[in-house]
């Protein structure tokens, strides 16, 4: 009888292996997209990480500085808003508004730069 009285704890450990076993979740992918951005008078390269998943948004990584931007309604394309920044893209083209300045036209960074 004491052997059938110690396996009473037994069911309560079963829940316990079913969430061990559950699998963890992993951190979403980025995609990546490098592209040079073009102004009147300069260029700047910037590294574009995309994150899909709700809430949607990109990070923009721009020599040692890091910007998340929120994605925001958008007729067409895909655009990110923040304060006084915008990332806006269509296709393999992208546009990049810092404050009151022009935006810049930002495509591809050619491969032999990367």
């Amino acid at each position: 009888m004491r052997s059938l009285r110690s396996l009473a704890w037994l069911p309560l450990l079963l829940p316990l292996q079913a969430i061990a076993a559950t699998p963890t979740a992993h951190p979403e992918q980025a995609i990546r997209a490098e592209y040079r951005c073009l102004g009147r008078f300069e260029a700047t390269d910037l590294t574009a990480l995309f994150f899909n998943q709700a809430p949607a948004e990109v990070v923009l990584l721009v020599a040692a500085t890091a910007t998340r931007l929120p994605q925001g309604l958008a007729a067409s394309g895909s655009r990110y808003a923040a304060g006084d920044q915008e990332f806006w893209v269509k296709g393999d083209q992208a546009s990049w508004r810092l404050g009151s300045a022009p935006p810049l036209r930002c495509g591809p960074l050619p491969k032999a730069t990367r």
